[in-house]
């Protein structure tokens, strides 16, 4: 069953503008949605905050993910060992780790990561000397970290707002808020955990300031929110997070990407002063975003197919290198 529900940012309640959702949603699932094909998008008529609306309960989504049925990917093979995946791991992971590390001013702490996934990310906070911790739905997934990578400090669980643990330095989240269900909830769970001063690094897929279409395809059936720069800084002023710095440019692997850091002061600020024109977020969706699209193709299209292609050449020239040299010492 799905319900219209209040702006988890502002709560306007009756005023939402219609997204155009373009793309097919093709991993839509029937569990949650009976017969619909499309989830539907509206920006809130206050505060101009994208999200799915009308959506399911709070409690369906949050089971959705205990259960395992958004992770439905076998694992592959060759992340039996750890190695192979850690090859990976630093690939996606590491500019992200060591940019949330540098904005935070420590150089070790105590890191917790919201939906760590596998748990590359902290692993590699733990090579770098930090002590982790953090909560994954998918049991499944968390058992990987445990059993493969080897990681004690993170469990499998929910963030809400009766998450209680040791104060930590910095959360680390990686396109995780796009499927959280209960914003607010989450919001408290992770401002109880944070020590005065510390920093939250977010990464989410976004609409703004688009170089593909990919853009418009996060706006599906699994996200429930999708963020800008603004709708970033208001959900975190509300909670007594500072905004520190927001970059729609920060990784060169995947384009449509926002980096987000803010810092915990415990002083709520005026949330009204990063409202967004909901007309404006409408035409952009609607209109200016795919321009952009068509625009930017020769250049973006398939970027992580291309990116990945380059990272191929990289290695098999310096593993050709590194023969050469080889056999000149030799």
């Amino acid at each position: 069953m799905l319900t219209l529900i209040p702006c988890q940012l502002c709560g306007e309640a009756d005023r939402f503008l219609p997204l155009k959702v373009r793309y097919p949603d093709d991993d839509i699932a029937k569990k949650l949605y009976g017969d619909r094909t499309k989830s539907e998008w509206k920006a809130c008529g206050t505060c101009g905050f994208v999200h799915q609306n009308p959506r399911p309960s709070i409690a369906a989504l949050n089971a959705f993910y205990e259960e395992g049925a958004y992770h439905t990917v076998p694992q592959p093979l060759a992340w039996s060992k750890p190695e192979p995946y850690m090859k990976f791991a630093r690939w996606y992971y590491g500019d992200k780790v060591d940019y949330a590390i540098e904005q935070s001013g420590k150089a070790s702490g105590r890191v917790f990561e919201m939906g760590f996934g596998y748990g590359g990310a902290l692993k590699l906070f733990e090579e770098r000397g930090w002590e982790v911790s953090g909560r994954e739905p998918d049991r499944r997934l968390a058992t990987f970290a445990h059993d493969t990578l080897g990681l004690r400090g993170p469990d499998a669980g929910l963030v809400d707002e009766t998450l209680r643990i040791e104060p930590v330095d910095l959360v680390f989240s990686n396109h995780a808020f796009e499927h959280v269900a209960d914003l607010r909830g989450v919001m408290a769970g992770l401002r109880a955990i944070m020590k005065p001063g510390g920093y939250v690094f977010t990464a989410v897929p976004t609409y703004a300031a688009n170089r593909s279409n990919m853009s418009l395809r996060w706006m599906n059936s699994n996200h429930y929110s999708i963020f800008t720069r603004a709708s970033l800084d208001q959900l975190m002023a509300r909670f007594g997070f500072e905004p520190v710095v927001g970059t729609y440019r920060g990784w060169r692997k995947e384009i449509d990407d926002l980096w987000h850091v803010s810092r915990y002061t415990g002083t709520e600020l005026d949330p009204t002063q990063f409202y967004e024109d909901p007309a404006e977020v409408a035409r952009f969706i609607n209109w200016v975003n795919p321009l952009r699209s068509l625009l930017f193709y020769p250049v973006f299209s398939n970027y992580h197919k291309k990116v990945q292609r380059m990272l191929y050449i990289k290695e098999g020239v310096e593993l050709v290198a590194r023969k050469l040299l080889g056999r000149t010492h030799g």
